[in-house]
């Protein structure tokens, strides 16, 4: 396992390229359990983080290419990335840059305003890298909630996923139910179960949002509690996204499993006392 990174030893302050929250953001988070603020991250650093994700991933591609060899190729990078144990998860757990990069102050003071909380920890990244379906290894992602993959002992988590190409309908963007972060909490089995069959008052109650393009450098926040989903990827190209998780410092590690937790000896029913999770506001 790589030592942990310490912040103050690799703090770049990134903040000229990142936005704000607001009041009317807050306002909208808390009516319809999601946010979206555009151009959040500005595109010249949208583009450092893919360079970072595709040496980390060994994916190297924008688009599905047209030569059978270098479909070949992208296949098996996609096939051996998948073997590895973290897959998708916890980059800035090798790559310093990253960690620098998610733990941006700005990032954690527009969690603190959003959750409307004093402190905030960073808790989790992952890669959204979906594949076009004609890959062979396109997905879409059920109706679910994130917070009962999330092992922490409250709700206050808020999950800030970020477009870093263009997203367009065909791409399969993100779906959110509004308003849905005031239902309870659903189950860990998402993909085993329908969330449609399971819990129909959902869908009759919570109006789901349109598929629409999100732009370069769009924030979308979503709270812990949110039901969202996304659909497959029909279009030839990479929806490069990422998404990451940021807590109430206060918040209680559970033991729960989770790739960005596993195997760094945290204390269930404690804190998150480890240089993996710094607080990252104030």
């Amino acid at each position: 396992m790589n030592s942990p990174v310490k912040l103050n030893e690799i703090y770049e302050d990134l903040s000229p390229f990142i936005g704000d929250v607001t009041p009317e953001h807050v306002e909208i988070f808390w009516r319809d359990g999601v946010v979206h603020i555009p151009g959040f991250v500005k595109p010249e650093l949208c583009e450092r983080v893919i360079q970072h994700f595709m040496d980390w991933s060994g994916i190297h591609w924008r688009e599905w290419p047209s030569d059978p060899a270098e479909q070949q190729k992208f296949v098996a990078a996609v096939e051996a990335r998948k073997e590895r144990e973290k897959m998708n998860f916890a980059i800035r757990q090798d790559d310093p840059w990253m960690f620098n990069y998610v733990t941006q102050r700005k990032f954690g003071e527009a969690a603190a305003k959003l959750l409307k909380v004093a402190s905030v920890k960073m808790l989790t990244e992952t890669l959204h890298a979906k594949l076009p379906e004609v890959s062979g290894h396109g997905n879409e992602f059920a109706w679910h909630q994130d917070l009962p993959w999330i092992p922490i002992d409250r709700s206050e988590a808020v999950q800030f996923w970020c477009a870093l190409v263009d997203v367009t309908p065909d791409m399969g963007p993100m779906l959110h139910l509004l308003g849905s972060h005031r239902s309870m909490p659903g189950y860990r089995g998402s993909y085993q179960e329908d969330a449609r069959v399971s819990y129909p008052e959902l869908f009759e109650k919570y109006e789901c949002t349109k598929l629409e393009t999100v732009p370069q450098g769009e924030a979308v926040f979503h709270h812990g509690l949110t039901w969202h989903s996304s659909g497959m990827n029909t279009s030839n190209k990479v929806r490069w996204a990422m998404s990451s998780y940021r807590v109430d410092a206060r918040s209680w590690y559970t033991g729960a499993q989770n790739f960005n937790t596993d195997g760094l000896g945290l204390k269930p029913n404690a804190t998150f006392d480890h240089p993996n999770f710094p607080t990252v506001y104030p």
